[in-house]
């Protein structure tokens, strides 16, 4: 049995899945969806009632809007694109890494010394998370693309 071409066939599919993209006009989707999701979602704030579940809802869907963006082409897809792609997605990585491991300790203090009685060490959620990588993919690899 010949291994050689099971793996070329492996890594084919491998690279083929990394460098997955959305035409680029499923960017200005992405945006605009985004942007109806975040009105939305800001509007809930003047009703009144039980929308913890529209809420909910509303959160997941501008999360998928943002990674529709984040996975669209640029209209000129070259090899400094695919380099700030990469540094984007580390520079989120790391980002994320520290914000969870920092944030909870910084609220835990802040409430310590303001509101002792609310003192409560809690976890951040993941859309908390998830909302802080994708924002930071997409400001650093617009701030990098536009200074390049």
């Amino acid at each position: 049995m010949n291994m050689k071409p099971k793996i070329e066939c492996k890594q084919k599919r491998g690279e083929k899945f990394l460098n997955f993209k959305l035409p680029n006009y499923f960017k200005k989707i992405g945006w605009f969806g985004f942007a109806i999701v975040f009105l939305t979602l800001f509007s809930t704030k003047f009703f009144e009632g039980d929308l913890e579940i529209l809420k909910s809802i509303l959160k997941k869907t501008s999360l998928v809007f943002l990674l529709v963006v984040v996975f669209s082409k640029e209209k000129v897809e070259d090899e400094m694109i695919e380099r700030l792609r990469a540094q984007s997605y580390s520079f989120a990585f790391l980002g994320g890494v520290l914000y969870t491991l920092i944030q909870p300790i910084f609220n835990y203090i802040t409430f310590l010394i303001f509101k002792p009685e609310k003192a409560v060490f809690e976890d951040l959620g993941d859309f908390q998370i998830l909302w802080f990588m994708l924002t930071v993919y997409l400001m650093f690899f617009y701030y990098a693309k536009k200074n390049n």
